[in-house]
């Protein structure tokens, strides 16, 4: 089971109440309770904690609810990972530290870094079933909080970059990111210049960096979806977008022979082709439900390169066309 860290939804019920709902009532409808939060790293389920964002911004009517939870939120509240990120030299590092330590965060979100030239990609990509417009508002949100708090506001991002369809008023997202943001994005994420990604940070220390880091090596940290199977959908999620899924370049990613991956695929009663087909078919259905993409890119963030071949398999597993699948789902309450 996918689980979130519980400070993830601190301040839920002052949050929830602010805008009309009962906060406490809230939680017991996706099966949460306040006593469930008090311990900032209790693992909770993360699948309950899409619910209620999702539930929480349809129910107030607040396209920004996501956003009004990662107001609440503060770098500290990272816990002792904090004491790391805040010491390390520069961006950069604080990035590949925070993916080398993933699971100090959670298991839905997998961090990547991508460099060209003077440019600097930092993405987000929510495992599948996940990837609601308010839960990556509100990763994104925390994100930027992160980046921006262990730097002492050294880093700041040129442009925002969200998949989600734009609101009916991105008002609070400028005002939040306080930079330009990018809606219908093919990422989730954050881009900046080298240069700001190298500018040092004015808490840097490498001692005090090599005491959080042997302090944090004697945490228990918990374990997300080890599984093969698990293992392999994020790999496709994350893969799909670059056109490169395959048994090969999958099993190169975990780190073993295709064969290998094969094998243990068998163990678990699974195969490669089921994977593939399942989390294309979450994918695809949340980037139609959630995002203005047009069907062409929907077609390219599931890994084809053919629009017309994308519509003949979306029309095989859905049984109607993405364009027609789309308008319902819009219209559904």
């Amino acid at each position: 089971m996918h689980q979130v860290r519980a400070v993830s939804l601190s301040n839920y019920v002052g949050v929830a109440n602010a805008v009309g709902l009962d906060g406490k009532a809230m939680l017991r409808l996706v099966g949460l309770t306040p006593e469930m939060l008090r311990d900032p790293e209790r693992r909770v389920p993360a699948g309950a904690a899409t619910r209620l964002l999702e539930l929480s911004a349809e129910q107030s009517g607040r396209e920004d609810f996501g956003l009004l939870m990662a107001s609440c939120r503060t770098f500290a509240s990272l816990g002792p990972v904090a004491m790391l990120l805040e010491r390390l030299p520069d961006t950069r590092e604080i990035v590949r530290t925070a993916i080398a330590r993933q699971r100090h965060f959670n298991d839905v979100v997998e961090i990547s870094l991508e460099e060209t030239g003077d440019s600097c990609v930092v993405k987000f990509t929510l495992a599948p079933g996940y990837n609601s417009p308010h839960v990556t508002d509100a990763m994104l949100g925390m994100a930027e909080r992160t980046l921006s708090g262990a730097t002492s506001g050294a880093w700041y991002p040129e442009a925002v970059h969200l998949m989600r369809r734009p609101p009916r008023d991105p008002g609070p997202w400028r005002r939040f990111f306080r930079c330009p943001v990018e809606f219908t994005s093919s990422f989730n994420g954050f881009s900046s210049s080298s240069g700001i990604m190298s500018r040092r940070n004015p808490k840097a220390d490498a001692v005090m960096a090599a005491n959080a880091r042997r302090l944090l090596d004697l945490l228990p940290v918990a374990e997300g979806p080890s599984d093969v199977p698990e293992r392999v959908r994020r790999s496709i999620a994350q893969l799909l977008p670059r056109g490169q899924v395959g048994l090969g370049r999958v099993a190169a990613d975990m780190g073993m022979s295709a064969r290998s991956l094969q094998r243990h695929l068998a163990q678990d009663g699974s195969t490669f082709a089921a994977l593939l087909e399942e989390v294309r078919h979450e994918l695809a259905s949340g980037y139609l439900a959630h995002s203005a993409h047009p069907i062409t890119a929907v077609a390219g963030l599931v890994g084809y390169a053919s629009p017309s071949a994308f519509t003949r398999w979306f029309a095989s597993s859905f049984g109607m066309s993405p364009q027609e699948w789309r308008a319902r789902a819009n219209a559904a309450p």
